[in-house]
């Protein structure tokens, strides 16, 4: 990693430190990350770059990833996810996982013909890589995916997980036919309490040095009034001594958006129905 990815992904790490989570989504991700900076802990940059381009190999050259957390990345199934409206949540559902998927009786012979294929095409891409690399990378791609329970316990097992969560076959079979991992239902990651641990962390943070010290109505997510208040009234927002929770709080930031797009639509069609001009009371 050189000097300015450095600086990259410090700078990331301390806007995660400094915003609230927002949305259910936000809390997964927010996890994942920091799951994700433990489990790549014992590897250096060498070794995480030529762990990820034997994994690209297995994808293609036309599906190529330039991280781990966009290699095994959950998010691309998310698409339709109520969880990216949701508050803040200790629990989000998920689509099962390849590797998951796979040890269920209705898959057809097709999907098994993939997946076996798969594997065995990246365990020939890893035969010169101990065990204890690829059990490690395995458990890296478990961090990511924020599987608890990945059942890693040897070369073997790490070689068909990372296989299969790693594949852009399965990727593309799931695109065009997502009907076994509904019939598989969900599977549902627990989260922790990322909202509160992150007003805790603020309020003892480099905040403080910036705003002076943050105080729990600063941590206090605002009221459905005082979101329209302040969307519609920024003199009110200004005068109102909440200040402080705005640019902390992605959640809060984007009720008041849409209040104030809603304001601003509305006006738009007015001046239309009106020729371009606003009616004078």
């Amino acid at each position: 990693m050189d000097a300015l990815d450095q600086q990259i992904a410090q700078y990331s790490q301390a806007l995660e430190d400094l915003i609230l989570p927002g949305t259910l989504i936000d809390c997964y991700e927010q996890h994942r990350r920091r799951l994700m900076r433990q489990a790549s802990a014992c590897f250096n940059d060498n070794e995480l770059s030529w762990f990820l381009d034997m994994l690209n190999q297995l994808r293609g050259v036309a599906d190529r990833q330039d991280d781990f957390d966009l290699l095994f990345d959950p998010m691309m199934y998310t698409e339709n996810s109520p969880a990216w409206d949701a508050p803040p949540g200790l629990a989000i559902d998920l689509p099962v996982l390849n590797s998951q998927l796979a040890a269920f009786p209705f898959v057809t012979d097709d999907f098994r013909t993939i997946a076996e294929d798969e594997i065995g095409h990246f365990r020939t891409l890893a035969d010169t890589y101990a065990d204890e690399a690829m059990c490690g990378l395995a458990l890296l791609a478990a961090a990511a995916l924020v599987d608890c329970d990945p059942g890693i316990t040897d070369r073997r097992s790490a070689i068909r997980y990372l296989a299969l969560n790693a594949s852009a076959k399965l990727e593309d079979y799931w695109a065009e036919d997502d009907t076994f991992w509904k019939t598989a239902g969900p599977r549902v990651v627990k989260l922790p309490n990322l909202f509160l641990e992150q007003k805790e962390s603020l309020r003892r943070g480099s905040l403080e040095a910036i705003h002076g010290p943050l105080t729990e109505v600063d941590l206090t997510c605002y009221t459905d009034e005082e979101v329209k208040r302040y969307a519609f009234n920024p003199d009110k927002f200004l005068m109102s001594g909440k200040t402080k929770h705005m640019p902390v709080c992605g959640y809060c930031q984007e009720r008041v958006a849409k209040w104030v797009n809603y304001a601003r639509n509305a006006e738009e069609r007015m001046m239309v129905q009106f020729g371009g001009k606003l009616p004078v009371a």
